[in-house]
């Protein structure tokens, strides 16, 4: 008896050396776990340490060590689980595996094994921070002195334990404020979209010792996230996929945690997310996945977030920093373009991703009557934009204070440019604007021409389509002839009065007939061709036609038509 005392006092002292001797948790539990191994005589120890509502396996004997960390279960498992939950010691003399509490790990060999005792180890709070567990592969009776033997170290324990977690937690807490700084420094130099992806997920993985981090950005258009970003690349963690749109809603709300089914979750994994957002806008999703289940906190949690937000604030600096950079290079091509500046237009379109080899059109763009109301012009101009794009892509556009200018690719035949005049005008008269498109032309040749007929297109539609439409160049006719007239300087004769008061007709009774007149002087005063080209009967044709008499005093089988043609497109000329 005195032999046993004296063996657990010495041993309760080299616990207490072992616990003092080191910081190091894992190095101290490994040589707690040696030292009771040698002390109780069982053939195996170990200690599980609480992270949350699981137990991880921290320390073992030396013949099980290469299980450590791989062994867990949750609070409500195992003779081990059911220490912690009721915070009380636990014996089972014999047929250990027979007890229902028990739960079966095949990589701890536990069907050699007999007699198991666990005790809690307490923390100063009164709960439970983790359990010792002993095996024994005879049945054995464990006695009031090895209970409190065992209680002893597991309060000895306990302290190490808490003091090696307020050490690991002001380490971690250092490391994760060094990770913020380096972090900020990091985006700050980035000064492009695609190394400030790479820089934050790499840093950001770092910063929450993550398995992988993911950068999702939103699309504004779909409302979908696509992935930017990854590291490291390739990676097969549980992230989120078609759900995304669930998964920004989820993450307005406090936590930022996807609930099941929004992201892929899997038992043995854990997904923390945090929106990427300045002020009211979203821009994307910020990612990290660990392994494990339970990996992230609060802390982690709060870590994410605020890396994010500084993602956010750098990824619309480089964003910014782009759009200027680009619109500089935009303003530089079509000012080469329109100075006849062949090589430095050919160089500056190839900085835009542009090729002018290509077959090309030069677009022109003006916004539509102010008075209308509408949004602002930089406003439209951008929907503008994008609208185009979708009818050509790749295009280039300069923005200016009431023009839009773009350079487009054209490749297919005439049918297909018949199209594109067709989707411009549906696109024109849905945002109120008149664009002009020029011929079609290879190189940087004849650029300043293309960039007049585009102009002088807008400026026909613009008078032909009050409310907004499309012309190409080669629509024009006569109009391209007229449009540089000094329209205020022609004086007004007996056509043109005329057809003011037909225009001021049309304006009050909602009546169509300068367009009729108009078609029915291009027809040469063929009756049967006006009436197939404005799809009515030729008797009703005739009806408009002398109401045009009456209201203009004309005759018009004794007039000039040609002069009447001209003097219709004139004063819709001088009317825009």
């Amino acid at each position: 008896m005195k032999e046993r005392v004296r063996l657990e006092s010495d041993t309760l002292y080299a616990v207490i050396a072992a616990v003092s001797s080191s910081a190091d948790l894992d190095r101290v539990l490994g040589a707690i776990v040696e030292l009771l191994t040698e002390a109780t005589e069982c053939h195996a120890c170990f200690v599980y340490l609480r992270d949350g509502e699981r137990l991880r396996m921290r320390a073992a004997s030396s013949i099980y060590a290469h299980v450590v960390g791989r062994v867990e279960m949750s609070l409500d498992e195992g003779l081990t689980g059911w220490v912690a939950r009721h915070n009380e010691p636990a014996f089972i003399r014999d047929n250990a595996l027979d007890d229902p509490r028990t739960r079966h790990f095949p990589e701890l060999e536990e069907e050699r094994f007999q007699s198991i005792c666990a005790v809690p180890v307490p923390a100063r709070s009164g709960d439970v921070l983790g359990v010792i567990v002993l095996h024994t592969a005879a049945p054995r009776e464990f006695d009031e002195g090895v209970l409190s033997f065992l209680a002893h170290t597991a309060s000895v324990v306990a302290g190490a334990i808490e003091n090696a977690r307020l050490l690991e937690d002001s380490r971690r807490r250092v490391e994760m404020l060094t990770g913020l700084a380096s972090l900020s420094q990091d985006v700050a130099a980035a000064t492009r979209r695609e190394d400030l992806y790479r820089v934050a997920t790499v840093s950001v993985r770092r910063l929450l010792q993550a398995h992988a981090c993911r950068l999702y950005r939103l699309d504004a258009d779909t409302g979908e996230l696509e992935l930017a970003a990854s590291d490291p690349p390739g990676d097969d963690a549980p992230l989120p996929g078609a759900a995304s749109s669930v998964l920004l809603e989820v993450l307005r709300r406090p936590g930022r945690r996807p609930p099941p089914g929004v992201a892929a979750t899997a038992e043995d994994a854990s997904l923390l997310a945090a929106p990427l957002a300045v002020g009211e806008e979203d821009v994307g999703v910020l990612t990290v996945a660990a392994r494990q289940r339970d990996a992230f906190g609060a802390r982690e949690d709060e870590l994410l977030r605020t890396a994010a937000n500084q993602v956010a604030l750098a990824l619309k600096r480089t964003e910014l920093i782009e759009r200027l950079t680009a619109e500089n290079i935009t303003r530089d091509l079509f000012d080469a373009l329109a100075a006849g500046a062949g090589a430095v237009a050919e160089a500056r379109a190839r900085a835009a991703g542009f090729d002018l080899s290509r077959r090309h059109v030069i677009l022109h763009v003006v916004p539509g009557d102010p008075s209308a109301g509408g949004p602002a012009w930089p406003m439209l101009a951008e929907r503008v934009e994008t609208r185009l794009r979708r009818i050509s892509a790749g295009a280039v556009y300069d923005h200016g204070r009431q023009t839009l200018r773009g350079v487009a690719a054209l490749d297919g035949a005439a049918d297909e440019l018949a199209g594109v005049i067709g989707e411009l005008g549906e696109l024109g008269a849905a945002e109120g604007v008149h664009i002009g498109m020029s011929e079609t032309r290879r190189g940087p040749g004849h650029a300043a021409r293309s960039l007049s007929e585009a102009a002088d297109a807008a400026r026909v539609a613009r008078a032909l389509a009050p409310t907004g439409g499309a012309f190409a160049y080669s629509q024009l006719g006569a109009y391209r002839y007229l449009i540089h007239l000094p329209l205020d300087e022609l004086a007004s004769d007996r056509h043109s009065d005329a057809i003011e008061r037909l225009i001021d007709y049309d304006r009050r009774r909602r009546a169509r007939l300068v367009d009729t007149l108009e078609e029915y002087l291009h027809s040469r005063g063929s009756t049967a061709a006006t009436a197939r080209k404005l799809y009515v009967h030729p008797n009703t044709l005739r009806q408009r036609l002398d109401r045009i008499q009456k209201i203009t005093d004309l005759d018009l089988d004794d007039e000039d038509l040609l002069s009447l043609e001209l003097a219709i497109k004139l004063v819709r000329l001088r009317g825009a």
